[in-house]
């Protein structure tokens, strides 16, 4: 996992990108198969909201250590998770810092996909689990099923030389593939599902403004584009929302797949 991409990512997270996923965190958890005195590990934490939701399912009897690659994320989280009994740490998902056989369950919240190589990751995860121990994922699919990850597309179509860190939201577009990867890494009983949401915003100004500030890793390179490829790029968006009237309602279909398996 590359740590620069997500260095601004953390502005406006919670505003503008949590609000619509946190509605997936049950799902993760429950495929985790996460229960009282559980020691749980949340991978790419973020600003922790599915560490906060595995700590009231743990109970005061078990754990939950949340991580991630970015500082920026980490202080988000420290200050959403204040006075909460989960210990936060920096970590690289690809060489976790502990060893083998720590946790009852490991958990990522839509961070697989960032991931610079995700079955060594889920190897990774793999040898941090006990025995009989879950993990559970959760990925974006594709572009045009997806919240913002559809104008980290755009941009790569404007901005070749962006295409290869933006594509890689896209880079386990299906069931069959997130299958694959949870089976070379060594789980077994792999079972993976799709869920989709609904995602309601006011208008597509109010869907766009996050991006404008920068939140998430399409807006860190929204703003960094040139005012006319920002146009360009915002335009294009606009279009392949069935171009929204201006000031009218927008809803947006998301999908999310999970994936667990067991040690």
């Amino acid at each position: 996992m590359d740590e620069p991409f997500y260095k601004t990512a953390a502005i406006g997270y919670d505003e503008l990108f949590a609000r619509a996923t946190n509605s997936f965190i049950p799902s993760l958890l429950k495929a985790a198969q996460i229960a009282p005195a559980h020691r749980v590990l949340d991978v790419a934490t973020g600003t922790g909201a599915a560490a906060q939701a595995a700590a009231i399912m743990v109970g005061p009897s078990g754990s939950v250590t949340g991580g991630d690659i970015s500082p920026a994320m980490l202080e988000s989280a420290r200050r959403n998770l204040k006075n909460q009994p989960i210990t936060l740490a920096t970590f690289d998902a690809h060489a976790l810092p502990y060893e083998d056989c720590r946790f009852d369950a490991v958990i990522c919240q839509l961070g697989l996909m960032f991931f610079s190589d995700p079955l060594g990751a889920l190897s990774e995860f793999r040898r941090v689990l006990r025995p009989n121990g879950w993990t559970a994922v959760s990925v974006t699919t594709t572009p045009e099923r997806s919240l913002f990850a559809r104008i980290g597309a755009a941009i790569a179509r404007c901005a070749p030389e962006k295409a290869e860190k933006l594509n890689r939201l896209f880079s386990i577009p299906d069931a069959t593939c997130l299958h694959s990867l949870l089976h070379r890494a060594g789980f077994q009983e792999v079972y993976v599902q799709l869920e989709t949401r609904r995602i309601k915003f006011s208008s597509f100004d109010d869907y766009f403004s996050g991006i404008t500030k920068g939140a998430t890793l399409s807006g860190q390179e929204y703003v960094q584009l040139p005012p006319d490829m920002q146009v360009t790029v915002r335009e294009e968006v606009w279009r392949g929302l069935a171009s929204p009237s201006v000031g009218e309602p927008l809803t947006i279909e998301m999908d999310v797949l999970i994936g667990s398996g067991g040690r």
